[in-house]
């Protein structure tokens, strides 16, 4: 890890601009290492920005913009590939190392790129100058808490609020994807100032949101001794929607996987799947051509319905036994 921050370290003194781009539907673990590494940026007096999707879905994102905006926090994000500036620019990938999964590849497909991710490597692999993948950490949250030891910098309190909170988005609560180094991390965010009270307020959901979700949680099937399933009706649904099932189902005596199926578009399907660490999701996803971390993963599937998506899932299950 130390090589790989002081190369980051490297490129980003020898360049301008630094964008700062992580995957499509965003989450708080992505947001909150974006933030750390554009202070970081700054803080070196380079002219870093965060490509963003200008409409956030996550709930939790939103909220934290709000407050960004509500301290008088400035942060530049950039929408479109013309707003990235040409000439000495890189762009530093975080959270995802596939170009599919990426806000928008062909934003940048034509600069220099440097890679950090959690998610188990995948043939996809985005072309770059730099890559650091490390399956065994929690979050890119716990890397880039890392890299500000590495530094021995200090962050803004509210960006250690939203990375506390990102750590425990990406870690179920500290239950899967957890090592003491996971616990270490949460303390040293504290000790640079997270706001717990603040965290949970970004946590907070919407209460319609969360009673529709429990509906779907009751009427979920274990298709397993160990592996329950639930299925979404024909409308059209989030991602974070079906991913905030899978965790719950987590939650119940003798479930070690869990998968939720739903639409997420009109023509698209999607598995959110989640894991206790017995079962390997991501294996899973990834013959269904996803893919992710071996207790969090995720695929989408085109032109296919919730039912043909269903048996697929339950042919590869039967497979693996």
């Amino acid at each position: 890890m130390i090589e790989t921050f002081n190369m980051l370290t490297k490129e980003i003194k020898e360049h301008d601009n630094i964008v700062i781009m992580a995957h499509k539907a965003m989450d708080l673990d992505a947001y909150g290492a974006s933030l750390c590494l554009y202070e970081i940026v700054q803080s070196f007096d380079k002219n870093g920005m965060i490509f963003m999707n200008k409409n956030p879905e996550n709930k939790s994102i939103q909220k934290s913009i709000e407050k960004l905006d509500e301290l008088n926090f400035p942060v530049k994000y950039v929408y479109t590939k013309e707003e990235i500036p040409l000439g000495n620019t890189m762009v530093v990938v975080l959270d995802t190392h596939k170009d599919s999964l990426l806000e928008n590849y062909d934003a940048i497909r034509d600069l220099e790129i440097f890679i950090i991710d959690h998610h188990i490597a995948n043939v996809e692999t985005i072309q770059s100058k730099y890559t650091y993948i490390n399956h065994d950490i929690s979050s890119t949250v716990e890397i880039l808490v890392n890299y500000v030891k590495y530094l021995n910098r200090s962050l803004s309190a509210i960006v250690t609020t939203i990375m506390l909170a990102g750590l425990e988005i990406d870690t179920n609560s500290f239950n899967v994807k957890t090592t003491y180094k996971t616990f270490e991390t949460a303390a040293y965010l504290m000790k640079l100032g997270a706001d717990n009270i603040v965290k949970k307020q970004l946590l907070k959901e919407d209460k319609d949101n969360y009673c529709k979700r429990q509906d779907f949680v009751k009427n979920s099937n274990m298709i397993t001794e160990n592996i329950a399933l639930c299925l979404m009706d024909d409308n059209i649904y989030k991602k974070y929607m079906l991913a905030l099932i899978s965790e719950d189902l987590l939650q119940f005596d003798k479930v070690e996987a869990s998968f939720t199926i739903g639409y997420i578009d009109e023509r698209s399907v999607a598995i959110s799947a989640r894991s206790i660490g017995n079962i390997d999701v991501e294996n899973i996803m990834y013959k269904l051509g996803g893919g992710g971390h071996k207790t969090d993963a995720a695929t989408e599937i085109r032109n296919t319905s919730i039912e043909d998506v269903k048996e697929k899932l339950m042919t590869i299950i039967k497979e693996a036994k």
